[in-house]
């Protein structure tokens, strides 16, 4: 469990549904700190400024839905846990793409609250780990024959390919089954950085960024050429 009790900001453009959803956060008791915001460009502002450790965000808001809020937050240092609730359950697919936490359709119950919170509680005390990400020194592939495992040192960049991450390194390239924000969590910040939703690269291997047009891509130093994703820009320059 957590050393304290986690934040939540609560994101809703209707005043009736925000003071519902704060009044069921009060009586789980699993709250500390407890926010409110009137909708998407109010909620990205105090994601910035208060780094809630989770949010309930509707969908539907008028002036950004809360999945571009949710996309917008990938590019967060503190990334919260995302529990969707809405009325309509059109966006379900597209909500757990985003990795939320849960979806729940309003009008939201308390017991599925409380499991949804529960569920976002458990999430935040394996990523904090005190405070010290657990970062890997190796990782364990399939080479066709049998287990390899990979010193991470050794990896140059990853590539999303399904469920899959293909590792590249010295020309070869392995399959890892693990997800993007997984891999993302095992890797040093200090010699990987997430160029785009779906590639990482290590940072020594990157010999420049260029720009076309609106667009950015990072050459790395054996001439392969990946684009840089608009929500992780301002992580790639500087780099290399």
């Amino acid at each position: 469990m957590l050393a304290k009790l986690p934040s939540v900001l609560i994101v809703d453009d209707e005043p009736l549904a925000r003071s519902r959803l704060k009044a069921l956060c009060e009586r789980t008791g699993l709250f500390g700190n407890m926010h409110l915001a009137n909708g998407g460009l109010q909620a990205l502002e105090k994601i910035r400024q208060l780094e809630p450790d989770i949010l309930l965000l509707d969908v539907d808001m008028p002036d950004l839905s809360g999945l571009k809020v949710a996309e917008k937050c990938e590019s967060l240092l503190h990334i919260p846990q995302i529990i969707f609730t809405t009325a309509h359950n059109k966006y379900a697919v597209q909500a757990f793409r985003l990795e939320a936490t849960d979806y729940l359709l309003k009008p939201v119950k308390e017991g599925q609250l409380r499991e949804a919170v529960e569920r976002a509680i458990v999430n935040i005390a394996r990523s904090r780990k005190d405070q010290e990400p657990e970062v890997a020194q190796a990782l364990w592939v399939q080479d066709g024959t049998g287990s390899l495992q990979l010193n991470i040192l050794d990896i140059e960049w990853v590539e999303a390919e399904r469920d899959y991450m293909r590792l590249y390194l010295r020309g070869r390239s392995y399959l890892l089954h693990q997800s993007m924000r997984s891999l993302e969590d095992q890797l040093p910040d200090s010699l990987f950085v997430r160029v785009h939703r779906s590639a990482i690269v290590r940072r020594d291997c990157i010999a420049e960024v260029r720009r076309k047009g609106r667009k950015r891509f990072v050459i790395l130093q054996d001439g392969s050429q990946l684009a840089i994703g608009p929500r992780y820009a301002d992580r790639v320059i500087g780099t290399g």
